[in-house]
């Protein structure tokens, strides 16, 4: 292929519903090829699928871009529409040169050539893999093969060789991105690999540890990002603190950029506090893989030693520094069992978290468990996004309720932005989690399309409301009422910056003390005092409670 003719298009399509969406891998592919001196002429530029664009729309897009090399970004979730849009672009436009990486070339290499059909596809880390066989490429030597992770149809290849961190090019640093074009959301890479080798997940099979960037790369990138303005950064190393003193000066680095929202994903099992006072000197997120409680089953997907009491001390360091956290759940493990997820859900609410993420497995190619999924009774798709269907102990019906329980989690709990009145609003009720929100789930599905048509809030008063006259307890719905209420309007202020009138049985102070106090103790002693008030946003408390005018 002569060079001239070989400019590249690196193509990706963003996850549809998620705003953390951001072509790091084709950035850091393109970057490299910009370092190499012999491939300057391919001029590689970056493309995305559009919103709501076809397979044939992207197709004609990349025709039309007068690239004559294309490279497909492929994750679980764009194969299918990566594939199709493919092979239409080598019926319009022949001469194109196709090839792919990422996650699913990595898994699957000759299944996505064949289901495409590429020329080749790289498995492994892709920049020096890619260099190398775009190298052989524009010299015609391609056919010879030997380049480690280059997958050519119907050859024998070898895993891309892992990359040397402190030698690979910053697509910040290189301008490949542009961080003032997504809106002030970011995703930033400090590191590759992980230290753990959970079953379910591809991030380091077969080749533990963690490759940390240059400290002086993360510093240039840093102010780049700080003068782009922007609002929110996503860390995407899957264990933050593994290097507890790598952590540390990461979180004093990240200090000196004020204005930033940043969100870590972490092992609870390495905090300590020390570390939690430093995450709490930044405004931050963090999330927290639990995925189940059952001993045994961590112990067979690569997580053992879990201790309950012990985790949920770790946890307790990130409340006493007034952090937000989220946790996972994972239904569909092999040793779970209906039961035991739904201990995990009770556990992990019982912790308090802002939010509860909860999914079902997915069986990876490429992972551990896919390769064992048949010894350990796991049925899942053949197809993205691999989706396990039964298990041993979770049979297909007992699949579906758990699936029910963790829609019904989300919205009444996370989407609800219940974490500030949950226990107390289900205390008098004598319920567990799990069972509240089963009648919950089996409630919204016999209002049907009748259902409530308001709010989030207002289905949560109303679910409650009728469970508190079935046992009882109206003299407690004022207090209820108004701590769920009080809440809300808080959380809307803080999130959207909005402002809402209140008719309120109690004063504001006293409702929001009657979460710790109890609703029964504090119905019993609290005296009614009806008013008018307004929640509304404020620049340096976030939000404040004054009386309606």
């Amino acid at each position: 292929m002569k060079e001239a003719q070989a400019r590249l298009a690196l193509v990706s399509q963003p996850v549809s519903d998620s705003s953390e969406t951001l072509p790091l891998g084709s950035a850091c592919v393109a970057a490299a090829i910009r370092a190499t001196a012999d491939l300057a002429s391919l001029e590689p530029f970056l493309l995305e699928a559009e919103p709501g664009e076809s397979p044939a729309g992207l197709a004609s897009r990349l025709a039309a871009s007068g690239a004559r090399l294309v490279g497909l970004s492929v994750y679980s979730w764009s194969r299918g529409f990566l594939c199709e849009a493919a092979r239409l672009l080598r019926a319009e436009s022949p001469g194109t040169f196709v090839f792919a990486g990422g996650p699913e070339a990595s898994a699957d290499p000759e299944g996505l050539i064949a289901e495409a059909g590429l020329d080749f596809a790289i498995a492994g880390e892709g920049e020096a893999a890619t260099v190398n066989a775009l190298q052989a490429l524009l010299s015609d030597r391609l056919e010879e093969g030997g380049i480690p992770g280059l997958v050519l149809p119907g050859r024998p290849w070898h895993p891309a060789t892992l990359e040397n961190a402190a030698d690979l090019p910053s697509p910040w640093i290189s301008g490949t991105i542009d961080p003032r074009a997504y809106g002030g959301d970011l995703l930033w890479e400090l590191s590759r690999g992980c230290p753990f080798r959970c079953a379910y997940c591809y991030e380091s099979k077969g080749r533990g540890g963690s490759r940390p960037f240059p400290m002086a790369r993360i510093e240039a990138e840093l102010e780049l990002i700080g003068a782009s303005g922007a609002k929110y950064v996503f860390v995407l190393d899957p264990t933050f603190d593994a290097d507890r003193d790598r952590a540390a000066a990461l979180l004093e680095l990240l200090r000196a950029k004020p204005g930033i929202r940043w969100k870590f994903e972490l092992r609870a099992e390495l905090l300590d506090k020390e570390l939690a006072r430093r995450f709490a000197a930044l405004d931050c997120l963090l999330q927290i893989g639990l995925q189940s409680v059952n001993p045994a089953t961590l112990d067979a997907i690569g997580r053992p030693g879990f201790d309950r009491k012990a985790f949920a001390r770790k946890i307790a360091l990130l409340g006493s520094a007034g952090l937000s956290f989220g946790l996972d759940l994972i239904y569909g493990l092999p040793g779970d069992s209906l039961r035991d997820f739904e201990e995990g859900l009770d556990y992990a609410l019982g912790l308090g978290p802002n939010h509860l993420d909860i999914f079902p497995l997915a069986v990876l190619p490429g992972t551990e468990l896919f390769e064992r999924a048949a010894a350990l009774g796991l049925e899942a798709d053949t197809r993205p996004p691999y989706l396990v269907r039964s298990t041993r102990e979770l049979p297909a019906a007992d699949l579906e309720r758990a699936a029910s329980l963790a829609l019904a989690c989300d919205r009444f709990y996370s989407a609800g932005r219940a974490v500030g009145w949950f226990r107390a609003a289900l205390a008098p009720l004598r319920s567990l989690p799990s069972a509240f929100l089963r009648g919950y789930a089996a409630w919204l599905s016999r209002l049907g399309e009748q259902g409530p048509r308001g709010s989030i809030e207002a289905e949560q008063l109303g679910f409650l409301e009728e469970g508190y006259r079935a046992d009882g307890l109206d003299a407690l719905l004022p207090a209820l009422r108004d701590l769920v209420r009080l809440h809300g309007a808080w959380g809307r202020a803080l999130a959207e910056g909005e402002t809402t009138r209140l008719e309120l049985s109690y004063e504001p102070e006293e409702a929001l003390a009657a979460g710790a106090a109890g609703l029964a103790a504090f119905a019993r002693a609290a005296r009614p005092r009806r008013g008018s008030w307004r929640v509304v946003p404020d620049a340096e408390e976030g939000a404040r409670i004054e009386r309606g005018r």
